[in-house]
């Protein structure tokens, strides 16, 4: 097959191509098609290398005064692009194909280009990603550069990669959005991570940092992340149904849920410092139930009932009902 191709391609002259009036004349003069001459002079790889960077360089003002190929290079492109396309599909397609592209200058990467990032910098994700300018596009592989980015960037959640050919590499990122906060670590030295709505902490807050979202306590002294997200479902629970801003119990009025071993789920509002104990199961039932009680304790004239009395709310004191417990001076 070697042999027949380079019969074929024949041997490269040394005045293949010459400038013209600005133009580059690329006809005929290109290949001699030598049938003595078995031996090829150069590949057609390199051939190819700089035909687009040329090209690439020049233009389309550049192949102004290029000939129109002759029959026997229109049927040694088609056989190439035949080629090409049995490696392509018999031989898991892309990989190899992208090996005999590799070295070719016209893909060669000028530009990688961030897409969707706010909390992690694009200089951040560039280097993250590990892919530097003047690689060949063919040899990026995506898997590798999601992982190293989503490894690095603590923000990151997703990365899509993406291609623009002939040069340009596309990083789409998806990051984390902070549902809540939560405490972990020794219970005496805990520290605050950032929570998504799915469970996962991401990054840990520091200084500056945006700080008002509801926290989740009690969760410090949890040996694995996998008994942490059993112990999240009741509070993230929650969180998702006062996500739909009731005006009696929106998600910004939530400003602690305590996960006890002993009450279950005890929630905290931010104006009222009194415990609502929420308990186990049933957290859409007692989260409607919850929003009648404060309608009712937000409007004492009509209903007799003041919440700056209270002293608590415990939803499951009995089956089907809610005990108002008033302080002394109530």
């Amino acid at each position: 097959m070697k042999k027949w191709l380079q019969k074929i391609i024949g041997a490269k002259k040394k005045n293949r191509y010459t400038v013209d009036g600005g133009g580059v004349k690329t006809g005929k003069a290109s290949f001699r098609f030598d049938e003595q001459n078995k031996k090829q002079r150069t590949t057609l790889l390199k051939k190819l290398n700089h035909y687009w960077s040329r090209k690439k360089d020049g233009g389309p003002a550049a192949y102004q005064g290029a000939s129109r190929p002759s029959g026997r290079r229109k049927m040694l492109l088609a056989l190439c692009l035949v080629c090409g396309a049995a490696l392509f599909f018999s031989s898991g397609g892309f990989s190899l194909f992208a090996v005999l592209l590799e070295d070719i200058d016209y893909f060669r990467i000028t530009e990688i280009r961030v897409e969707g990032s706010s909390n992690s910098t694009t200089d951040e994700i560039r280097a993250a990603s590990g892919v530097k300018v003047s690689e060949s596009l063919f040899s990026v592989n995506e898997r590798e550069i999601t992982e190293k980015v989503r490894k690095e960037s603590l923000w990151v959640d997703q990365v899509t990669v993406a291609r623009h050919w002939p040069d340009t590499l596309i990083l789409k990122v998806r990051e984390f959005k902070p549902h809540a906060l939560i405490a972990l670590g020794e219970e005496d030295r805990a520290e605050l991570y950032y929570l998504d709505n799915k469970g996962n902490a991401f990054v840990k807050t520091a200084y500056g940092m945006d700080l008002d979202y509801p926290v989740i306590t009690g969760l410090e002294d949890s040996e694995d992340l996998e008994s942490i997200h059993v112990d999240l479902d009741a509070p993230l629970e929650l969180l998702r149904l006062a996500g739909s801003n009731n005006p009696n119990l929106p998600v910004q009025s939530i400003s602690e849920l305590h996960v006890d071993d002993e009450e279950g789920l005890i929630l905290y509002l931010v104006e009222h410092p009194f415990p609502i104990f929420i308990g186990d199961g049933d957290i859409r039932k007692k989260y409607v139930r919850l929003r009648k009680v404060l309608e009712m304790l937000y409007k004492p004239r009509r209903t007799g009932m003041d919440i700056g009395r209270v002293a608590y709310i415990k939803m499951d004191y009995l089956k089907d009902k809610v005990i108002v417990g008033y302080g002394e001076s109530g």
